[in-house]
């Protein structure tokens, strides 16, 4: 997530197709249900957190990144900035990190990517931090295993990925100045690439380009970069990602790079990074790292953005035509955090879970756009949600850290 800001008008899409029409709140009353499970007592004393909830992929290790603003850093302690193990079943705080209250500021800690990254049957909490280091800590008790060192401080989610011929998965991540660190499992780094640009996206890992070896594609505010398993240029465009996701859209053997900023949605080729096409938004688009779903059962796949004044659209994965586009509330000149596909039900179809920036969480068609269910906290949030099956129930649950720190889960049920 980066900061989005700009007066709202509807997107055009740069390919021949028609204009898609807007709908105020996505038609129909909702007869969806979200029910609220828990909420964190992890409370700040601001509105502005916005680092994402991170859950492993077993589903039992929820962490949150929560942090404190204040002028005075004598009225904090050392886990006024922290990382929080939370429990599936009710969202109490089983362990917290600490961070050097000199140090505790908004971007302190980021979304923590969850995986056994050493090999060794347990499960480590990976998070870039303000203390120039990724930092690996043990899922157990939330103890210190090694760091990965960064020239300044991460901003987004470090991505666990099997990047180079070593065994076993490394560690891709990088800080807000654009060095991009991959590392070993037990910190060792392999190489390091300075991009000298802002990153705000998290690196992606894979094979985008057919070739038989694992690319790392990395988004700034001025390019996309497509590095090789040995940190060498693979291409670069000057298409800015601000936000990036990557799939296989089409028939083709190289996957597809999406990326999201300022002026618009980009689909690129991972061959060469040509571009296939361009859906313009004036104030910026959004995307999130699970951007790409199909629309109902075998439907077409297709890619979810956001846009600010409360918008959200889907775009044909493969030509970019925009399929429907739907306003959540009425506030035309906020942020609106990217949307996040997921399947709530356990049908094997998703939804698409959406957040505004006034504290409401609703779950679309990705169909149509029509809304399934609404859910509302009167605090801001500033993030996209987080979508993982963490209970025996079938489906997944919707987690999101609100700007006071405080995290809401919800359990969606469908309507008639």
């Amino acid at each position: 997530m980066r900061p989005v800001t700009g007066v709202v008008l509807a997107g055009l899409v740069v390919v021949l197709a028609g204009i898609a029409v807007l709908t105020l709140g996505g038609g129909g009353t909702p007869d969806g249900q979200l029910t609220e499970r828990w909420i964190s007592d992890t409370a700040r004393n601001n509105t502005v957190n916005h680092h994402a909830v991170g859950i492993g992929s077993d589903g039992e290790v929820i962490v949150a990144p929560v942090a404190t603003i204040a002028a005075d850093n004598s009225r904090l302690s050392p886990t006024s900035c922290s990382l929080n193990r939370l429990a599936p079943g009710d969202g109490g705080v089983g362990w917290q990190t600490t961070t050097p209250p000199a140090d505790c500021f908004m971007h302190a800690l980021t979304e923590p990517a969850i995986a056994d990254v050493d090999g060794d049957g347990t499960t480590e909490v990976v998070a870039a931090t303000i203390r120039n280091a990724t930092i690996a800590y043990s899922a157990a008790d939330g103890s210190e295993e090694f760091r990965v060192p960064l020239s300044t401080y991460g901003y987004s989610k470090p991505t666990i990925g099997n990047v180079t011929a070593a065994s076993g998965p490394e560690i891709v991540t990088s800080d807000i100045d654009g060095h991009v660190v991959v590392a070993g499992g037990d910190g060792e780094v392999y190489w390091t690439r300075s991009l000298n640009e802002t990153v705000w996206a998290a690196p992606a890992v894979g094979d985008i380009d057919a070739d038989g070896q694992q690319e790392v594609v990395v988004g700034t505010n001025e390019r996309t970069v497509a590095l090789n398993a040995d940190g060498s240029l693979a291409w670069t465009t000057d298409i800015a990602a601000e936000d990036l996701d990557v799939g296989q859209v089409d028939d083709e053997e190289a996957i597809e790079v999406f990326t999201a900023s300022g002026s618009g949605v980009t689909a690129m080729d991972g061959a060469d990074g040509g571009v296939d096409w361009t859906h313009e938004v004036r104030g910026g688009a959004s995307l999130s790292l699970h951007a790409i779903g199909e629309a109902g059962k075998d439907g077409p796949l297709r890619v979810y953005f956001s846009e600010p004044g409360n918008i959200v659209g889907a775009l044909d994965a493969t030509s970019g035509e925009q399929a429907w586009s739907t306003r959540l509330g009425p506030e035309e000149n906020t942020m609106t955090p990217a949307p996040v596909v997921g399947d709530l039900t356990g049908d094997g179809t998703a939804e698409l879970v959406t957040v505004t920036n006034g504290g409401t969480i609703t779950v679309l068609s990705p169909d149509s756009g029509s809304q399934l269910a609404v859910y509302q906290r009167d605090v801001p949030v500033w993030t996209f949600p987080t979508v993982a099956d963490v209970t025996e129930d079938p489906g997944a649950e919707v987690f999101v850290i609100y700007g006071d720190g405080r995290i809401t889960s919800l359990d969606y049920t469908e309507g008639s």
